[in-house]
């Protein structure tokens, strides 16, 4: 992608999904959208739903956590944050874009969901501690589709990020 078609891609979306079959450069793709959304000023968000764990070697991360974290670009300071974005540092675009990355871990996700949803810390923790609880939140299928739909639910309700680009895992 040259730069004119990517800025308008990324200039007034809100969620971008790369998706595809293995080996195409979705991956590339994804971190390539966010990094240039955040030099547009704008507050990027890319999430990767892929088990690969190719994202933070794109972005020259050690790892990703299901927690947002926040990726140096050109000046910036790395930091993390329960749902993200606080302020901003400055990029090549002129504007204070922000760029953060996350990794999908589906078993926090569904224990997030579960706290979220309880109706007190005491009922959250039997849930979780329930054995029926814990192999369905790991092994049922399907499991890692609706709780990326839950977390990608979490980023665009929290207000702090103004483009999600979502990297999926290979399409069958």
């Amino acid at each position: 992608m040259s730069g004119a078609p990517l800025r308008r891609l990324t200039q007034d979306r809100q969620t971008i999904i790369c998706a595809g079959p293995g080996g195409v450069g979705k991956t590339t793709c994804a971190a390539a959208i966010a990094l240039e959304g955040a030099r547009m000023g704008r507050r990027a968000c890319v999430v990767t739903i892929d088990p690969a764990k190719r994202l933070a070697d794109a972005l020259g991360l050690e790892g990703l956590s299901n927690e947002a974290r926040r990726v140096e670009w050109v000046s910036g300071s790395g930091g993390s944050s329960e749902c993200g974005g606080e302020g901003g540092e400055g990029g090549e675009g002129g504007g204070s874009g922000e760029l953060w990355a996350l990794m999908l871990d589906t078993k926090t996700t569904f224990d997030e969901v579960v706290r979220r949803n309880a109706g007190n810390d005491e009922q959250a923790q039997a849930i979780l501690d329930n054995r029926l609880y814990r192999n369905i939140s790991g092994a049922l299928g399907g499991t890692q589709e609706y709780m990326a739909m839950e977390k990608l639910y979490e980023l665009h309700d929290c207000g702090n990020f103004d483009l999600i680009v979502v990297d999926t895992p290979p399409t069958r």
